[in-house]
């Protein structure tokens, strides 16, 4: 795990938690944006970090890891942790368990991932299709179009954080990451309702699998925020850091 901290003379803590493949520089461009108001805590997990040494392995244990660290460097408590992608997984159990406090929560682009019976073509074929992606992309100057499933943004950019994940990411990492995605609704559907949870659900207007999300969802936090980004994929609210900077503030103020 690697943190990263800006604007750390502010007492009111946001902690960031990237997709699949990405690591805290996934937010680098909406970073400058709010570190003038608050202490954003950035965060790349296990498997996603600069050091070679660390395996992805399950979201509760990502979650344990995350709680150990604010207990230690943020005195037990954040205001907000936002979830991109498959970093909602991780971040619904840190908001889940409060074995820390976590006052709130940003779901952004949490799709139900779960096919039934199909769901072992996902976890046979797409960590071994991903694995060859990020060897493949070590050696290009060009953004493979593939890669803008994961996340928006610059093109250039995009290319350096892919590329730094890319040289120590294992194979592992990526199996077990489509497992999570999997799980995730799974753990969900355990939770007990909770409607004075301060809960919003992040989504572009033309992202896939959302519906089915949205239920489960809605079930756990009844009173979550519905929050569609019209004309939007999976991903594109990376790519508009003025907008992803504005509703955070927004959500936080309320």
């Amino acid at each position: 795990m690697e943190v990263q901290e800006f604007g750390k003379q502010n007492s009111r803590k946001i902690m960031l938690l990237p997709g699949n493949m990405m690591s805290w520089r996934q937010f680098e461009a909406v970073i400058p944006l709010l570190e003038k108001q608050y202490h954003v805590i950035a965060v790349s997990t296990d498997g996603y970090d600069d050091t070679g040494k660390t395996t992805f392995t399950t979201a509760e244990a990502m979650a344990e890891k995350l709680e150990r660290y604010i207990k230690e460097e943020q005195d037990g408590a954040i205001d907000l942790v936002l979830g991109e992608s498959m970093g909602g997984a991780t971040a619904g159990m840190l908001f889940h368990r409060q074995t820390v406090k976590v006052g709130a929560m940003i779901l952004s682009g949490p799709q139900y991932m779960n096919l039934g019976m199909l769901s072992w073509v996902l976890t046979a074929i797409v960590p071994r299709s991903q694995y060859n992606l990020t060897k493949k992309i070590q050696s290009v100057d060009k953004l493979p179009w593939m890669l803008r499933l994961y996340t928006r943004g610059d093109d250039q950019k995009l290319l350096n954080q892919f590329q730094y994940v890319a040289k120590n990411i294992s194979l592992a990492t990526l199996e077990n990451a489509t497992k999570e995605a999997l799980r995730l609704y799974t753990a969900i559907d355990t939770f007990a309702p909770d409607p004075e949870a301060k809960v919003a659900i992040w989504y572009g207007s033309n992202e896939p699998n959302m519906k089915k999300a949205m239920q489960k969802l809605k079930r756990a936090y009844p009173n979550a925020q519905d929050h569609p980004f019209a004309g939007y994929g999976h991903g594109d609210i990376i790519g508009h850091p003025d907008v992803m900077a504005r509703d955070i503030i927004a959500f936080m103020e309320e």
